[in-house]
């Protein structure tokens, strides 16, 4: 019985640290993410990338993940990025259901203030507030995020590009 115990926990400590050292690559929700690049300007921040499945989502979401849970949440990842001293910060959403992503994101983007996002699936809204631009987009199972860091004119482009790219992106892979 010792033995066997320790057969099991060796393999679910290896199955962490798996999924800690996971790369974008690694995970289809990652492979929705832009790379460095692919957004003109804005490069991935390195050693920022996160992906939790599960109670791993406590790893992207620092509280209330089990809500999330319940909405349907599988899996989460995170990636920020950087252009110079702007920063976005991408959160990746997979759902159980195209239904639950859509509902999250319109729980997300009710109210007033948002915009559509021109050359990005009809699902892709941002707005400015007092101290950020943040966008919302969703697509078949997958509800992404951005979040930029000021409200500048340069940061409104830079979401609505990032947003653009998730589309793309996400309609790849899912």
């Amino acid at each position: 019985m010792t033995t066997k115990r320790a057969v099991m926990t060796l393999i679910g400590v290896s199955l962490l640290v798996a999924a800690a050292l996971a790369g974008p690559a690694d995970t289809k929700l990652g492979r929705c993410l832009p790379k460095s690049g692919d957004v003109s300007g804005w490069q991935a921040v390195s050693s920022s990338y996160k992906y939790g499945s599960g109670n791993g989502i406590a790893d992207i979401y620092n509280g209330g993940y089990e809500k999330l849970l319940q909405k349907g949440m599988k899996a989460a990842c995170t990636q920020n990025y950087s252009n110079d001293s702007r920063r976005i910060n991408v959160y990746g959403n997979e759902f159980d259901t195209a239904a639950n992503a859509k509902a999250y994101y319109n729980s997300e983007t009710s109210g007033s203030g948002w915009s559509a996002v021109s050359g990005a699936s009809e699902g892709a809204k941002y707005k400015k507030t007092s101290s950020v631009v943040v966008g919302h987009i969703y697509r078949g199972k997958v509800h992404a995020k951005v979040v930029a860091q000021g409200t500048s004119d340069a940061q409104v482009a830079a979401v609505q590009a990032f947003l653009r790219k998730l589309s793309e992106k996400i309609g790849k892979e899912y």
